[in-house]
């Protein structure tokens, strides 16, 4: 089927589900409103922007993601690092290099996707993006406390500086300012306990934005008072291509970042029929949607799991509920959107403190720390990196733990087993000895990567040969494709061993292009043509024919002694 069919099919309508979509599109875009507007501001710029992000975002997902519920849009995870990259610009030039930035992400996950480099998301682990998203929930509660209580002070300085000046000034915080904060908190958490769960945001910032104006309380700031919310949609404007070099590296980083997040969401929303969505569509999707969203005012969207969740929750049944979402937002903006300038910040900022505690998932952390030593470090690790540096190099630091991790299990997930004959004539695997025994035959065989670190924990397990005579290792490498240059120096050098002795090396199950290898290192002419037996179809028929010749020389050569 081309693109242009897969399209169609994606957007068929069934009549059934056009109610039931419309009304979580409706609940959708209602609870994204306060969410959106506290995301940007945790990024540092209006809300208007986040605002603008939810009209446009869910509408491209709708139309291009091969998930059918993922809802693109607005996260916590792309928000906190948007917002480190932006401090480093003038506040008049904020605006600019956030469309600009937003542009740049969508560039290179669209290129991403259209290249079906679907499986660059496996360059974050799971042990690293669970470390970093519970970091930037810490961030997240303690960047709104200030807020939460009214506090003025000390604004400069890093996350915990300002956390302990707000601690020495408690005197200092609005009393009004902090019931209102406290209030919406607290309304929040019960109401997730309620039927009122998908609408819990909207119905706790209503409560506190009557809460603020029946008493008059005018000491509590309203958002209006940090930026106008215009009523319409936003009018077009252009990346400023200057921005560009400064803002590569990181919209690279926030790119990967948003790609592997979201493909964690499609795989906790499967398709209806139970498959999974094609990881490159989610990528064209959200490239388009942060390419196109950064020429109309957007910051930089991913797939979120808690709209996801919502969407799903309020009853959505095909992605024409994310459709719907945008379009029922753009409304609102088109006649109401005045009224968000009326929302208290210290409503919006118990509203992240939730959210914030929310991401701190125990389960999640305690999955990881049970797991394996390397990924309970590599989580550790990219958690305090995400607390001590900017957010987009701590992601691409869990980049380079993700490698780290993989090269450290791979070499010491490597296990030699030795292949014997039973009494009833079957073989099995027993321990690999740690000395070769002499005028023997011992088939070797190994589990685990080859590569790199793994070939030195390998050759450690090795049977010594220095004290054995007139014995043959063989050694298996069935079902490996190819061979580094590391396993084959390896090979040279046991080979040495044995031979110093009068022992000998033979391999079995080899590939074609393996021996091609071989070859043209020359270790095929130190081995032997005779000592590489090619892999066969049929299963253990290369290991036969090794381990009758290899009997057979052992035998003649102990009958000449």
């Amino acid at each position: 089927m081309t693109r242009h069919g897969i399209m169609l099919d994606r957007l068929r309508v069934s009549h059934a589900n056009v109610l039931p979509d419309l009304m979580a599109g409706v609940t959708s875009a209602f609870s994204y409103i306060p969410q959106g507007m506290a995301y940007a501001l945790v990024a540092g710029v209006s809300p208007i922007y986040g605002l603008y992000t939810g009209v446009f975002a869910p509408v491209i997902g709708g139309l291009l993601a091969g998930s059918s519920f993922i809802v693109i849009t607005v996260t916590n995870e792309l928000a906190m690092p948007t917002g480190g990259i932006l401090a480093a610009f003038e506040p008049e030039s904020a605006a600019r290099a956030l469309f600009t930035l937003t542009f740049l992400i969508g560039v290179i996950q669209l290129a991403l996707g259209l290249l079906k480099f679907g499986r660059v998301t496996r360059f974050i682990s799971h042990c690293v993006t669970t470390g970093f998203i519970a970091g930037v929930g810490v961030l997240l509660v303690l960047g709104q406390l200030q807020k939460l209580t009214g506090y003025k002070g000390q604004v400069s300085g890093n996350i915990f500086v300002r956390t302990w000046n707000w601690l020495l000034h408690l005197n200092q915080v609005d009393f009004h300012t902090t019931l209102v904060g406290l209030f919406t908190l607290g309304l929040i958490v019960v109401l997730q306990h309620t039927r009122l769960k998908a609408v819990a945001l909207v119905v706790a910032l209503l409560a506190a934005t009557l809460g603020v104006f029946v008493p008059h309380w005018n000491s509590v700031e309203l958002v209006g008072a940090l930026s106008r919310i215009p009523r319409g949609l936003p009018s077009p404007v252009l990346p400023d291509l200057r921005m560009i070099p400064q803002l590569l590296i990181p919209a690279l980083s926030l790119a990967v970042l948003g790609l592997s997040v979201a493909a964690g969401v499609s795989q906790n929303y499967p398709e209806p029929d139970g498959t999974m969505a094609d990881a490159s569509s989610d990528f064209v999707a959200q490239g388009a949607a942060n390419l196109i969203g950064g020429f109309f005012q957007g910051m930089p969207a991913g797939g979120s799991i808690s709209r996801t969740a919502t969407s799903i929750s309020a009853g959505a049944r095909s992605r024409w509920a994310n459709i719907f979402a945008g379009v029922v937002l753009g409304i609102v903006l088109l006649t109401f959107a005045g009224f968000a300038e009326l929302v208290p910040m210290a409503g919006l900022a118990g509203l992240l403190i939730s959210i914030g505690i929310g991401v701190l998932n125990p389960d999640r952390i305690a999955k990881v720390w049970n797991t394996h030593i390397a990924e309970r470090a590599a989580m550790v690790a990219t958690f305090v990196l995400t607390l001590l540096i900017p957010l987009h190099w701590a992601i691409l630091a869990g980049v380079g733990l993700t490698l780290l991790v993989y090269i450290y299990s791979s070499s010491t997930k490597v296990r030699l087993v030795q292949i014997v004959r039973s009494g009833d004539g079957d073989f099995q695997e027993v321990a690999a000895p740690a000395q070769l025994p002499s005028d023997s035959v011992v088939a070797l065989h190994a589990y685990g990567n080859a590569f790199f670190a793994a070939v030195y924990t390998l050759e450690a397990a090795l049977p010594a040969p220095e004290n054995a005579e007139n014995s043959i290792v063989i050694f298996g490498l069935r079902g490996r494709e190819s061979i580094t240059s590391s396993a084959v120096a390896m090979l040279e050098r046991y080979l040495r061993r044995l031979q110093a002795r009068g022992n000998k090396l033979m391999l079995f199950g080899v590939e074609p292009s393996v021996r091609r290898a071989l070859e043209r290192t020359g270790l095929m002419q130190v081995i032997g043509e005779e000592s590489v037996f090619g892999a066969s179809a049929s299963i253990g028929g290369s290991f036969q024919q090794a381990w009758v010749a290899a009997h057979e020389i052992v035998r003649r050569k102990t009958q000449r002694a």
